[in-house]
C-alpha cells in the first residue's frame, strides 16, 4: 500500500500540471454520459454519489449546479425550499438565501433560485428520507464504487455515445484516460491490492482512441502522469496507446506544415512560408526549413524584385549560411545531407563569395566522383556519369558570372575522374540506340554539352 504521505504527494503533483477544472470536466461528462444513456444504468445514483466523493478529495469547486438537470433527473438532486427542510437546516437556510451559501452539514443554498441543493447520500438527505420528504424513489441503496467499478460503468455508455455520433461521449472517454491513474493514486492502489489486470486491459482498450487522446492531451500538456510504476506496474503501460498516437500526430504535423512551406515558397508569400516553418517542433527541420524558406525570398528579391527588403520574420542571409552550415556538419540522412549542401552552395553564391563557392563545389564533386567509382560497370552507371558530368559544368555556368574572370578556365580543365563535354555527347550518341527508352533525356544531354561547348568558344 502506498505511503499517505507519498498518496497525497502524488496528487499534488498531478493536480498542478492537470488543471481542476479538467477534474471538474471529468465529473460532468460523466454525469450527462450517464443521463443520456439509454437505458440509464441501475446504478445511476450510486456513479453520482462516488463522482462526486472522488471530486470532493480534491481542491474542486462546487459544480452540481453545471449538470442540475441531469442530477434531478437521475434522482441524485433535489432542489427544495427552505419551507421543505426540517429545523434546524430549515432556519440556516432562510438565513443563507440571499447571499447563497453552504449548511452545516454541507448542503449548497443557491441564491440565484433560492432553493438547497440536497444530493443523494450527505446527511440531510438521510433525514429526509427519514421525514418522508425526498421521493421513495430515493431510498434505494447508495454504493461507493471504487475507480474501476466507476469506469466501467461510464466507459462503455461514453464508447456507444461516441459510435452513435455524440461527441460528448469522446469528452468523457478523454477525461478518464488522462484521470483513471489519479483515481488508482487517491484509491490507494498498488500491486498488493490492483484489480484484475484484465479487467484494466479491457478499460484501456475502450478508451484507447484517437477521438479520447486529443481530449486528454487538452487536460494535461504531454499527459505525463506521476506515478510509482515499482509499485502500480499494473498501470505500466497506460500511457503506451496515447505516446504511439502522438507521435503521429506529430509526423502528420510536420508532412503538413513541410506543404504549407512550399505552397507559400510557390506563391511568394515568404512571411506566410516562415510562419509554418516556424511551428515545426522538431528542431532540426525548423532550422532546415526556415532556411529554404529564407534563400527562396533572398534569391527571388535579387533577380526580380532588387532593392526590395524581405520580411522582418526571415533568417538573413548570413542566418542561412550558418543555418545551413550547422546541418552540413550533422549525421543526417544522405538524402537531407546532399540537400543542406546544395543549398548552402547556392546561398555561398548568393552572397557572391564565387572562390568559396568553386571550392565548395570541388569538396562536393570529389565525394560524388569516389563514390561513383564503386558502382559496378554498365549502362547505369554510364548514365550517372553522364548526368554527373553534366550537373558539374551547368553548375559552373549558372554560379559563377559572366563576367568572373576565370568562369570559361574553370569550366574547359573539367574536373578529375569526370568525362568533359566532348567525351559525353559522343557516349549519349552511342547509347542512343541501346537504350531507346532513353532517348529523349540522351537528347537533352546532347543539347546541353552543345550549349555548353558553344559557350566555351
Amino acid at each position: 500500500m502506498l505511503a499517505t504521505t507519498r498518496k497525497y504527494q502524488i496528487i499534488l503533483i498531478i493536480t498542478v500540471v492537470m488543471s481542476m477544472h479538467a477534474i471538474e470536466s471529468l465529473v460532468e461528462y460523466s454525469v450527462i454520459t450517464v443521463a443520456t444513456a439509454s437505458p440509464v444504468p441501475p446504478l445511476a445514483q450510486s456513479i453520482c454519489y462516488s463522482l462526486y466523493h472522488f471530486q470532493d478529495q480534491l481542491d474542486c469547486g462546487y459544480t452540481v449546479l453545471r449538470v442540475r438537470d441531469e442530477l434531478e433527473q437521475l434522482g441524485f438532486l433535489s432542489l427544495l425550499q427552505p419551507e421543505q427542510l426540517p429545523e434546524p437546516e430549515c432556519g440556516e437556510a432562510r438565513r443563507l438565501v440571499a447571499e447563497g451559501g453552504f449548511l452545516k452539514g454541507g448542503t449548497y443554498v443557491d441564491r440565484h433560485s433560492g432553493k438547497c441543493c440536497v444530493t443523494a447520500g450527505s446527511a440531510l438527505w438521510k433525514k429526509l428520507l427519514d421525514m418522508g420528504g425526498v421521493p421513495a424513489s430515493s431510498e434505494m441503496e447508495l454504493h461507493l464504487l471504487d475507480p474501476l467499478e466507476l469506469a466501467e460503468q461510464i466507459v462503455p455508455l461514453a464508447s456507444k455515445a461516441l459510435a452513435g455520433g455524440d461527441k460528448r461521449g469522446a469528452d468523457t472517454l478523454g477525461h478518464w484516460y488522462a484521470f483513471f491513474p489519479l483515481l488508482c493514486v487517491v484509491e490507494g492502489w498498488d500491486d498488493e491490492n490492483a484489480p484484475e489486470p484484465q479487467r484494466i486491459q479491457a478499460l484501456l482498450r475502450l478508451l484507447a482512441v484517437p477521438e479520447a487522446f486529443e481530449v486528454a492531451e487538452a487536460c494535461g500538456e504531454e499527459m505525463d502522469v506521476d506515478y510509482e510504476e515499482e509499485e502500480m506496474s499494473f498501470l505500466a503501460a497506460w500511457e503506451v496507446p496515447y505516446k504511439q498516437w502522438k507521435e503521429q500526430q506529430v509526423s502528420l504535423y510536420l508532412e503538413f506544415c513541410k506543404r504549407m512551406v512550399y505552397e507559400f515558397i510557390g506563391k511568394h508569400d515568404f512571411a506566410e512560408a516562415d510562419h509554418f516553418a516556424s511551428r515545426m517542433k522538431d528542431e532540426l527541420s525548423r532550422l532546415l526549413h526556415r532556411c529554404v524558406v529564407g534563400y527562396a525570398c533572398h534569391q527571388w528579391l535579387k533577380t526580380q524584385e532588387p532593392g526590395t527588403l524581405p520580411p522582418s520574420c526571415l533568417l538573413s542571409l548570413l542566418e542561412v549560411k550558418e543555418g545551413f552550415e550547422r546541418l552540413s556538419g550533422l549525421p543526417l540522412p544522405e538524402q537531407e545531407l546532399a540537400t543542406c549542401r546544395i543549398y548552402l552552395l547556392q546561398t555561398i553564391v548568393l552572397l557572391g563569395d564565387y572562390p568559396a563557392a568553386i571550392e565548395m563545389q570541388q569538396a562536393l564533386f570529389t565525394e560524388a566522383v569516389g563514390k561513383l567509382e564503386q558502382y559496378p560497370e554498365g549502362e547505369t552507371k554510364q548514365m550517372q556519369q553522364i548526368s554527373l558530368a553534366i550537373s558539374y559544368y551547368q553548375m559552373l555556368n549558372t554560379n559563377l558570372p559572366d563576367d568572373y574572370p576565370s568562369k570559361k578556365e574553370w569550366m574547359r580543365k573539367g574536373f578529375p575522374g569526370l568525362m568533359g563535354l566532348s567525351d559525353v555527347k559522343r557516349i549519349c550518341g552511342e547509347l542512343l540506340p541501346e537504350m531507346p527508352q532513353m532517348a529523349d533525356t540522351l537528347q537533352e544531354y546532347m543539347e546541353q554539352c552543345d550549349t555548353l561547348t558553344q559557350y566555351l568558344k
